[in-house]
């Protein structure tokens, strides 16, 4: 992340974490998830990388000793503000519980998690760290890192003797804190070259320069974000970089959900580069241990054949030691003979002070000791060989069961389906999501369908597939629309049976009766609601679209219809993400997958079928 991205990112954390309340937290390495009370999605930090609200927790059930320290301090407490450190990729949560606290995320390369105390006296922290400048661990005053000159406030004066700096203007750019690519749109806004050399930039250039770097941090800063991504998911952005205009861009409705969907994406090539050095760790460590076994071999078998040759040469060893006769070299208490033994002539080194039975001895006992050694370096091995086919077993199935992606549908966006007569159906996610998906697609053939119940998703029934080509819309899609509908709102986790109406798209608006206020995702229906009482169940699916395989949670007549394999569940007692990971490894898909589409609380698997 750059310091663009945590700019947006934090603005939009600001507006649904600030005056919410901390519920638990948890760990995964050096991955923080917090959990936000009412927030419907999760604080994510990964140390000196990634910060982002996000819905797919991966912790495991005991919590690090820095995961339990944090709910101990901040558990329960009250997120008063978030904020972006000196427009620098450094997060600070302030949290009130009795006292002040400081959670601070450095997301910058080699960075730090820390929570202080008011007076910035370090708590605790994911790890301990020492430069020549600073120190971070428990009990010291936390101490920023050297951040470079702030842009945030920059006047035409300072951005000019700042620009100087650089061997050309896009470094220039660059040392003062702008990403690179960003630095590049500067100069192209400005109609700049960027490898200029900013000593011989005219005024005018200079003047465009600023006004465009300007443009860049007030947009920052006004919140005018239209996330977006590559189509192959090599570059995210909070909003599209003017070169990219009229390109094929992939939109989202927030930039935590663009930053999360590329980290996911990108996450397991990261995980696949980790894996294959730990594989190669293994494979040394097998070379090395054939190395020590071929090694010890020779020596047990030296020792063994010096014990031999000593009881061979019984007599003339006798007389060494006694003095009758001289070695062959000596330095005592040591002697070395050469001795003939099996038609060879070995050497053997003897302690003088020793008896001949006792140096013999001594060498068979060192021949049993490398006996010992070859013995545990074999179990050794053979446990490397065990971590490395279980580790080969993982990938094959990690293959198998996330195949790339090269594209991502509009749909996708939102809540969606495909009907068991063809029509494509989507639902908002939140408000905001409420009120886009009416009006962007709702359209005049269309069915708007909502579920008897405050704060329920608005769905949007299409009169046509998903290649856009005309479907009227039979009976089975509007109860499939309906029980859809009530899946993903409050009667999931209260009732085992709901009321959906329908009505005509010219039914729904978002002009209030006089004197009363629609707030944002909110229509006024009028006329006559259609309604239908829906049981609560859906089918988990693979569905194959336009070449691409996705899991689709939908009515199971639906599933049923366009999925070779599915799942059927219905709300129960069984922990959503355990639920979600046994529904992906029977459809052989990854279990965020899964997440992203099965409905919030808890939820129990009915049967599954083929």
């Amino acid at each position: 992340m750059d310091v663009f991205d945590v700019a947006a990112v934090v603005r939009e954390m600001k507006g649904i974490a600030e005056g919410r309340y901390i519920d638990k937290v948890y760990q995964n390495g050096d991955e923080i998830f917090i959990k936000v009370k009412g927030a419907g999605k999760e604080i994510f930090i990964k140390s000196g990388k990634w910060i982002f609200l996000s819905s797919h927790r991966q912790a495991g059930e005991h919590p690090p000793p820095f995961a339990m320290a944090l709910r101990k301090h901040i558990g329960n407490g009250r997120i008063a503000s978030v904020r972006q450190y000196d427009f620098d990729r450094i997060v600070i949560l302030e949290i009130y519980k009795g006292e002040r606290y400081f959670l601070i995320a450095e997301i910058i390369p080699g960075g730090n998690i820390i929570l202080t105390d008011e007076g910035m006296n370090i708590i605790n922290l994911l790890k301990h760290q020492r430069w020549s400048h600073r120190i971070l661990k428990r009990g010291e005053k936390y101490e920023f890192p050297p951040s470079r000159y702030s842009i945030e406030e920059m006047t035409a004066e300072e951005f000019h003797l700042q620009l100087g700096r650089g061997k050309d203007v896009v470094r220039g750019l660059v040392m003062m804190g702008f990403p690179g690519i960003w630095a590049e749109e500067i100069c192209a806004m400005a109609k700049v070259d960027k490898s200029s050399d900013p000593s011989e930039l005219s005024d005018d250039e200079k003047r465009r320069l600023y006004d465009a770097a300007r443009e860049m941090v007030e947009r920052l800063r006004k919140g005018e974000y239209s996330p977006v991504a590559l189509p192959d998911f090599s570059a995210v952005f909070p909003f599209p970089p003017p070169s990219l205009e009229g390109k094929e861009l992939i939109t989202f409705e927030s930039v935590s959900e663009a930053m999360e969907e590329y980290f996911v994406r990108n996450f397991t090539g990261e995980e696949e580069v980790k894996s294959k050095e730990k594989k190669e760790k293994i494979l040394r460590q097998m070379e090395q241990q054939k190395e020590a076994i071929e090694r010890f071999l020779e020596e047990e078998e030296n020792y063994r054949r010096q014990g031999d040759a000593i009881f061979a040469n019984y007599e003339r060893v006798k007389n060494v030691i006694e003095g009758k006769e001289r070695a062959d070299r000596e330095k005592y208490p040591k002697a070395w003979l050469l001795l003939d033994y099996n038609h060879d002539t070995i050497e053997v080194e003897i302690d003088l002070t020793k008896s001949v039975n006792e140096n013999a001895g001594e060498k068979y006992e060192m021949s049993k000791k490398m006996r010992e050694k070859i013995e545990g370096a074999r179990k050794a091995m053979e446990e490397s060989m065990r971590k490395l086919q279980e580790m080969e077993r993982e990938e094959a199935d990690s293959h198998e069961k996330k195949e790339p992606r090269k594209r991502k549908f509009w749909f996708e966006n939102y809540r969606w389906f495909i009907s068991s007569e063809g029509n494509i159906v989507v639902g908002g996610k939140d408000a905001k999501s409420n009120e886009r998906v009416v009006k962007k697609y709702l359209g005049d053939d269309d069915i708007y369908v909502h579920a008897d119940i405050h704060g329920a998703p608005s769905c949007v029934v299409k009169a046509s597939d998903v290649d856009g080509r005309k479907k009227d819309i039979g009976e089975a899609t509007l109860k499939e629309a309906c029980q859809f509908a009530a899946a993903y709102s409050r009667a999931w986790k209260q009732f085992a049976v709901a009321n959906v109406y329908w009505v005509n798209s010219w039914q729904v608006s978002k002009k209030a009766e006089s004197g009363e206020y629609l707030p944002r995702g909110a229509f006024m229906v009028r006329g006559k609601r259609n309604y239908e009482k829906v049981v609560l169940e859906l089918g988990v699916g693979m569905v194959e679209i336009k070449g691409e395989r996705l899991v689709m949670a939908a009515p199971p007549s639906a599933v049923e219809k366009h999925a070779e394999r599915w799942i059927r569940i219905v709300p129960g007692e069984g922990d959503r993400r355990k639920v979600a990971e046994e529904i992906a490894s029977r459809l052989g898909c990854h279990v965020e997958e899964v997440m992203r589409v099965i409905p919030p609380g808890c939820i129990r698997i009915k049967e599954e079928g083929a």
